[in-house]
């Protein structure tokens, strides 16, 4: 898959191009990692390993520097920067209203409580869930949907996403048995 022109001409006038990249400080610290085309280009396997890192990270809730964390967790797996730093933003105050009700709830089943029970404490007191006593139940049940929404995730982009035979990688037919090829 290859990205439209107009993207790649922002990216490159942002100065975010491997061309550009090359000996700044960026480079120099982390070295050719940096230029690796995993980061930049979208493949099944890049795209896959960015939504391995960035989902879990992404929903953890008020985690300060997400975008941060999601960048150096991409650049270790070699994963998409580009949909590493685009998932950090499905958490956000517009999707809090689902997202930290369904963490809770999650968390509340995995320490043991009924789901019917923990169902109507949501109904009753929504605003309970930013008291210090759903914390625990708050971040246990981030991070069990985090680690599965990542690893369908990277099931489903893997399984899914076929690349395409190109010609070049495509072998060889010969002309007739026995011949290989020459006349």
């Amino acid at each position: 898959m290859k990205l439209p022109m107009w993207t790649l001409r922002w990216l490159h006038r942002s100065r975010l191009s491997r061309s550009r990249l090359k000996g700044t400080f960026l480079h120099s610290w982390l070295g050719d990692r940096i230029l690796d085309k995993a980061l930049w280009r979208p493949t099944p396997e890049s795209l896959a390993r960015a939504w391995l890192v960035g989902f879990p990270i992404t929903v953890m809730p008020f985690l300060p520097a997400q975008t941060l964390f999601a960048v150096v967790a991409a650049l270790f797996l070699r994963g998409n920067l580009l949909l590493a730093i685009a998932l950090q933003y499905l958490s956000n105050p517009f999707t809090a209203p689902v997202h930290l009700p369904a963490c809770y709830f999650v968390g509340e089943l995995m320490r043991g409580h009924s789901p019917v029970a923990v169902w109507k404490h949501l109904e009753s007191t929504p605003m309970d869930l930013l008291t210090g006593g759903s914390v625990a139940s708050l971040y246990s049940g981030a991070f069990a949907l985090g680690i599965l929404g990542g690893s369908v995730g990277y099931a489903v982009i893997r399984s899914v996403w076929k690349q395409p035979v190109s010609i070049r990688s495509r072998p060889r037919r010969h002309q007739g048995p026995g011949s290989r090829g020459q006349p």
